[in-house]
C-alpha cells in the first residue's frame, strides 16, 4: 500500500515544529504533560511522511500539487 502525501509543505514544517514544542516540554515539566508527549509524536510522524489520516477520512487533500485552480 502506497500513502499519498497529502499535505504541503508547509503545514508540514508547521507540524514538526510544534510537535517539537510539544514534545520538548516533557523534558522540562515531565509530571503533568506526560500524555501530551504522544500528541508531539504524533505530529512530528505526519509532518515527515506528509500524511495525515484525518484528511483522508475526511476526502480532503492540502497539497497543491492536488487542489485546482
Amino acid at each position: 500500500m502506497k500513502i499519498t502525501k497529502n499535505m504541503n509543505s508547509t503545514e508540514r514544517w508547521l507540524r514538526i515544529y510544534f510537535g517539537a514544542i510539544i514534545f520538548l516540554i516533557y523534558f522540562v515539566n515531565p509530571f503533568p504533560y506526560r500524555e501530551w508527549t504522544f500528541s508531539g509524536l504524533l505530529l512530528i510522524a505526519t509532518g515527515i511522511w506528509g500524511y495525515c489520516p484525518v484528511y483522508s477520512f475526511l476526502k480532503k487533500s492540502r497539497d497543491s500539487t492536488k487542489l485546482q485552480p
